[in-house]
């Protein structure tokens, strides 16, 4: 749901503890300064398929723990607010114009208290509280938007091979990096971010030691176990 003043000019929510609604599903989305506390606490990371897919972490959802330590998501740390884009409007040729609106789960629990922030004050003008909010999720999408560059090298650079993985029943295709060619084009490219990339590929590496992978090919089935 789209948060707007005249609809949720009363409203108040309650913050909670994020990472216990994050550990209730089978994967996270992270971006890079979510990597370290993951792999800390031993969860397997994985880069599923696609371009602009961020890293996942695989889930075991429980109703007794979470397991992410003290570290909240990135994605997560201001749940049920986050930022998409939408229509806004319409330009001279009357084509949609996409601008960020703020939007909240209508399912959270954050809503059901009658005590906590308000999300406007009594001039309608957005609360110290929302405006903390809407700063933290802006920060957020340029976290992700750094990820999703790191990730789109990757692919350029064509070093990774495309892999099954099982996780809860389910079948995910997803990349495995190849060190030894990342090294090598890191070493001749020059490129600033070859920390970052470097950083990135090796932990995804180490936190998948105890997956079960398996090599295919497009549109076909499961054939082997990926070659390490």
């Amino acid at each position: 749901m789209i948060i707007t003043r005249d609809t949720f000019y009363q409203q108040r929510v309650t913050p909670r503890d994020n990472r216990f609604f994050a550990a209730q599903n089978p994967w996270v989305s992270l971006i890079v300064s979510d990597l370290a506390p993951f792999t800390q606490q031993g969860l397997p990371i994985v880069l599923p398929a696609g371009p602009e897919a961020l890293p996942l972490a695989l889930i075991t959802p429980s109703d007794e723990d979470h397991p992410f330590g003290a570290h909240t998501p990135r994605l997560w740390q201001y749940y049920p607010f986050t930022l998409t884009a939408h229509v806004v409007g319409l330009d001279a040729n009357d084509s949609g114009q996409l601008g960020t609106v703020l939007q909240g789960d209508p399912r959270a629990p954050h809503w059901h208290d009658h005590i906590g922030y308000r999300l406007f004050d009594d001039d309608g003008q957005a609360s110290q509280f929302l405006q903390r909010t809407l700063t933290g999720l802006r920060g957020v999408q340029q976290e992700v938007m750094k990820t999703q560059q790191l990730v789109w090298q990757l692919h350029r650079w064509r070093v990774m091979t495309p892999c099954h993985v099982q996780h809860l029943g389910q079948w995910l295709t997803i990349y495995r990096i190849d060190l030894t060619a990342l090294e090598a084009h890191i070493g001749s490219s020059g490129d600033p971010q070859a920390a970052k990339l470097l950083m990135m590929a090796t932990t995804l590496e180490q936190s998948q030691a105890g997956l079960n992978r398996w090599e295919t090919q497009p549109l076909a089935p499961v054939a082997r176990h990926c070659i390490r």
